[in-house]
């Protein structure tokens, strides 16, 4: 396949939502164009770790990305929000047009084997649940230190309605992904989940991941986080 390319220090999953604001008048264009009636691309680009001026590295994996709801706004900006559909192995970036342009090539998606995800899906249910609070607490004491006790219970109410529980869906294929998008970790290590050959390998790494980030949020550390992972992109 052929896509636009759209550059960002972000990691799509497969089934997760993400929203855009596209304000550079290069990616204005692509949005007019993905947009447009009988547009080629039918609403599908390529998100892929990496700069501008940076073409990713060769077999780098991406993700597909449809876009669902587009607002423009007066002065030609937009917000989008976008789903990723499936992984793809990054190629030849062609930057001769108003925007780049991308080779890619479909990656195969498996569960991998099912005894064994079947094995651990419970497992990765049990230790985000955990997770899950082990965050509220630890936002919830970070929050406390020197607020009132209103500014703390409203606090509190805003972390039950953002980290409701979440119940994973019984396809270990889609389930981890769903965990992968959860999980408030390095950039770096998104990106190895999202290369990860099935769900059940992911599903495994992403058990140990969830246990980790847990103990080092019950220890009161916030897990290391490397210069490389800092960087912000502003769309």
């Amino acid at each position: 396949m052929r896509l636009p390319f759209f550059p960002l220090h972000v990691v799509l999953f497969p089934h997760l939502p993400l929203p855009l604001h596209i304000f550079e008048e290069r990616y204005r264009a692509m949005t007019r164009d993905l947009l447009a009636d009988g547009s080629p691309w039918a609403g599908r680009f390529v998100i892929g770790n990496g700069g501008n001026d940076e073409p990713p590295e060769r077999g780098a994996v991406g993700t597909v990305a449809e876009v669902r709801r587009a607002e423009r706004f007066a002065d030609g900006r937009w917000a989008l929000v976008v789903v990723g559909a499936e992984r793809v192995s990054l190629g030849v970036v062609d930057q001769s047009g108003p925007y780049a342009l991308i080779e890619v090539e479909q990656l195969p998606e498996s569960v991998g084997d099912p005894m064994t995800a079947g094995r651990l899906l419970p497992q990765v249910q049990t230790a985000l649940d955990a997770y899950l609070d082990t965050v509220k607490r630890f936002v919830a004491s970070a929050a406390s230190v020197g607020r009132e006790t209103q500014e703390i219970t409203d606090v509190a109410a805003s972390l039950d309605e953002v980290l409701k529980p979440i119940r994973l869906p019984d396809d270990p294929l889609a389930a981890s992904y769903a965990v992968a998008g959860v999980l408030q970790i390095e950039l770096s290590r998104k990106q190895q989940l999202l290369e990860l050959p099935d769900g059940a390998t992911r599903l495994e790494a992403e058990l140990k991941m969830l246990r980790r980030e847990a103990r080092l949020l019950a220890d009161g550390a916030m897990p290391p986080i490397s210069r490389d992972d800092l960087r912000y992109h502003p769309n």
